[in-house]
């Protein structure tokens, strides 16, 4: 495990570049690196993988704790196990919805940790037809389901065959999430009332069941702004679905494979259904 602590008034920026720094020496994945925060700091605030140094002995003692002894063995010969953690008959659907260009694919294979959804930039949209994968994170059976653009107005004559067939593709027994993704810096007209669009296509109480995942969070560190504070002054009608999804939100940057934002995402996932279930 590397740890890079850093003291209090740190600048994300030059963390970032710390980190970067240590890939390049060590070789080693961006994500492998932990960067301890003062105890003031809120982890999710951040774009690299970081906890307070309390709450980072608390999750290792957690993990520690629910894997028995024999299932560690085999996590040191399998690290694809140890990233997912064990089957569990928990099962959520998550599915990816959003116009082109905002990184649905990308963002479906940071959640799977490996590529399975075609994602490469392109003038035009890259995905054409819905299609699933599935993986075990920290003991949730997750199905993936991404999608093309349905909510484009120029290509309305696809819509109902692509909801049709995401639809289908919603295992009907297990709970569904909709991820509504957004790119950081480039909210269309098009996305203006993309919740309307949204809900004509899987029901008025759709957003109820929705997060929205913000891409391209590099772009957030490079301005050295916080997502809470992009959330914040984010234009009115960016701000209005927030609003409407109950600030439910969550930021990746899908360039790396962190499981960290992984790991936020699916805190999410299951504090909504939680909240849900108790309703």
């Amino acid at each position: 495990m590397c740890l890079l602590v850093v003291e209090d008034g740190f600048s994300p920026k030059e963390v970032w570049e710390q980190v970067e720094k240590l890939h390049k020496i060590t070789e080693k994945p961006t994500e492998d690196f932990i960067v301890v925060l003062p105890l003031r700091y809120k982890p999710e605030s951040y774009l690299f993988n970081c906890y307070t140094m309390e709450s980072l002995f608390s999750e290792l003692a957690k993990k520690r704790d629910a894997t028995p002894t024999n299932q560690r063995s085999a996590d040191e010969t399998h690290p694809e196990t140890s990233r997912t953690g064990n089957h569990s008959e928990t099962k959520v659907n998550l599915v990816l919805l959003g116009m082109s260009g905002t990184g649905k694919s990308a963002s479906g294979n940071t959640i799977l940790g490996k590529t399975k959804f075609l994602s490469k930039a392109s003038s035009k949209s890259v995905t054409t037809e819905c299609q699933a994968a599935e993986t075990v994170i920290d003991g949730t059976h997750v199905r993936v389901i991404d999608t093309p653009d349905m909510f484009d107005d120029k290509i309305k004559s696809s819509d109902k065959r692509h909801v049709t067939k995401c639809k289908q593709l919603i295992c009907q027994s297990d709970p569904c999430v909709y991820l509504l993704v957004i790119h950081v810096s480039r909210f269309t007209d098009g996305e203006r009332d993309i919740l309307r669009k949204f809900e004509a296509a899987f029901g008025p109480k759709a957003k109820e069941q929705t997060i929205l995942l913000f891409t391209r969070g590099e772009e957030l560190q490079r301005a050295q702004m916080s997502f809470e504070d992009y959330i914040n002054s984010c234009q009115s009608e960016l701000k209005n679905i927030v609003q409407q999804c109950d600030r439910r939100c969550v930021v990746f940057e899908n360039k790396t494979l962190r499981q960290h934002q992984v790991t936020q995402l699916m805190q999410t996932v299951n504090m909504m259904l939680n909240k849900k279930q108790k309703q």
